[in-house]
């Protein structure tokens, strides 16, 4: 795998899959390289077919010369010895043809019969690309890619929309249609892609998991889950005409999951799982849901089923250089953080103690890798893909302060050093976020300063304040609900927690400009209702929101 300043996964990453390029019966798993396979004489062509290729097709993970792409092929249209076939071009009708390539059968049946390739040192930077796949005859959809600028570029612009929390039993993903036509170079998701339960609240997206049981209980269960959820027609029109930078949180594997260093097992919080007290039955569900989430991400990160440690399996944590304009980071705060304090707790503060990090989100490693590029920095933009909101974030019940241990309050001490590392280059600090399933702008403050800014994209799907304590849906009540909020945070300049949809977030050289949307989710329609609900602009070296819109 050919390894770039432009696109960082940190030196064990870099190492496992060198290895498992490298080493016969290595048991680390990859994107195949596209130079692996024999050109293919005739294109992928042929009619289009869902029953063939029934979760569509994906990218992701740019370089300047490539990109991962991805797809799975029906077991059921399966063959033995029936090679699957890739043309890439560089226009939507596939003829300019960069290439065509023939992936080996055998490799066609590995992990759930999906195929990922990485067309590494194929393309060109800062374009976009056509691509389709085929198999016995038939075709998957046209899917589009996009390659990251030069190192040297100096680009005008970068956008991304962002996603987070689509529980599919819980509504309709028409805000992906939405997506797929937004004027963006990627999509930034930012975890929950998918949910660990079955049942439904929609008749028609109820979900059955083989297991039985109304939680993922192994690899089939999380298998089902991924394929199911990539069935919907909405979400495969975004994931075609977008490539996806993604990261997870704790529902593709379980609720409030953290890792245990004393014990050196996993587990899910309080009352999330039944087998919780079984260490052997955890380790193997974690393991389970970390196969599962790799074979379904079109993602070149290295995987190593057979580490020693399921910390060890995968690193997530990954950066992508948009030439001097945006450093995006993207964390894993779900694989290596300690135990949270049961979630939303009354009147404590973990993880403080004199500066010295006694709670982890990151875990050394990843932590000294942050920081260290953080520091480092010298694009404009320093944007951060972060799971769950980075700002502090207080709130008075009675007189009594409500603490949300899942968030970074939780991890003070270690939030308060990544901010400093932050602050030690010129380049502006911009979180984006996801986990509250509310949309969200404000400030990244300390006790001296403004670190940096923070954005929030609403939930797809999952349940929000409004549906949680059964909320009208006035505008009054709206403002009631955020002028609570900011009594108790006044850095906070918009919540609201009304309603589902998706944001967007534009970097120029001048400027960054957040957009939230709200998308009608009990629509399961194209026309899915979408309005603006709220615009921000913050200039470049200058931590000012200005509203406008």
């Amino acid at each position: 795998m050919p390894q770039t300043d432009d696109v960082d996964y940190g030196r064990r990453t870099v190492l496992a899959a060198v290895l498992a390029a490298t080493l016969p019966g290595s048991a680390a798993a990859r994107a195949h390289d596209v130079s692996s396979f024999p050109r293919a004489m005739m294109t992928a062509a042929g009619p289009p077919s869902s029953a063939v290729f029934p979760q569509g097709v994906a990218s992701g993970d740019p370089t300047p010369t490539g990109a991962v792409l991805w797809t799975r092929v029906s077991p059921d249209a399966h063959r033995e010895g029936v090679p699957l076939r890739l043309t890439v071009a560089r226009d939507a009708a596939l003829s300019n043809t960069v290439g065509s390539w023939r992936v080996p059968a055998d490799r066609v049946a590995d992990h759930d019969y999906t195929v990922k390739a990485a067309l590494d040192g194929e393309l060109e930077p800062d374009r976009r690309y056509y691509y389709r796949f085929a198999y016995d005859g038939a075709t998957s959809p046209v899917g589009r890619c996009r390659t990251l600028p030069a190192p040297d570029a100096s680009p005008d612009r970068v956008a991304f929309a962002l996603a987070t929390c689509q529980d599919y039993r819980n509504g309709y993903y028409g805000a992906y249609h939405h997506v797929a036509n937004e004027d963006v170079d990627f999509v930034v998701h930012l975890g929950d892609f998918i949910y660990e339960h079955g049942g439904g609240q929609f008749d028609d997206r109820s979900l059955s998991l083989p297991s039985g049981e109304n939680v993922a209980m192994d690899l089939d269960d999380f298998r089902y889950l991924h394929r199911t959820y990539r069935t919907d027609r909405f979400l495969q029109e975004a994931l075609a005409a977008h490539a996806i930078i993604q990261t997870w949180d704790d529902h593709e594997i379980v609720n409030n999951r953290y890792w245990d260093y004393e014990t050196g097992r996993p587990y899910a919080g309080r009352g999330d799982h039944p087998r919780n007290d079984d260490p052997e039955f955890m380790t193997q569900l974690f393991a389970d849901g970390i196969r599962a989430w790799w074979e379904y991400t079109p993602t070149r990160v290295a995987y190593d089923p057979d580490a020693d440690s399921l910390l060890d399996q995968i690193d997530l944590w990954r950066r992508y250089r948009f030439g001097d304009l945006v450093d995006l980071f993207v964390t894993d705060e779900r694989l290596y953080r300690t135990a949270p304090a049961d979630g939303a707790q009354f009147g404590a503060r973990i993880g403080e103690s004199d500066g010295e990090i006694t709670e982890t989100m990151l875990g050394e490693r990843q932590r000294r890798w942050f920081t260290d590029r953080l520091a480092g920095s010298d694009a404009t933009w320093s944007a951060w893909a972060n799971e769950v909101l980075a700002m502090e974030f207080d709130l008075d019940l009675g007189g009594v302060e409500l603490l949300n241990a899942d968030a970074w309050d939780a991890f003070a001490a270690e939030r308060d050093r990544i901010l400093r590392a932050a602050a030690e280059s010129d380049s502006s600090l911009v979180a984006l976020t996801g986990d509250m399933h509310t949309a969200l702008a404000g400030y990244i403050e300390g006790r001296d300063r403004r670190y940096g800014v923070e954005f929030m994209t609403p939930a797809i799907t999952s349940q929000n304040l409004r549906e949680l304590l059964g909320l009208p849906n006035d505008p009054e009540v709206r403002r009631l609900v955020e002028r609570y909020v900011q009594e108790y945070n006044p850095h906070v300049r918009f919540f609201d927690s009304h309603d589902w949809g998706y944001a967007t977030v534009e970097f120029t050289p001048d400027a960054c400009t957040y957009s939230a949307y709200g998308v009608d989710k009990r629509t399961n329609s194209a026309n899915a209702n979408r309005r603006l609900l709220a615009r921000f602009r913050c200039p470049a070296g200058e931590y000012s929101l200005q509203r406008r819109g």
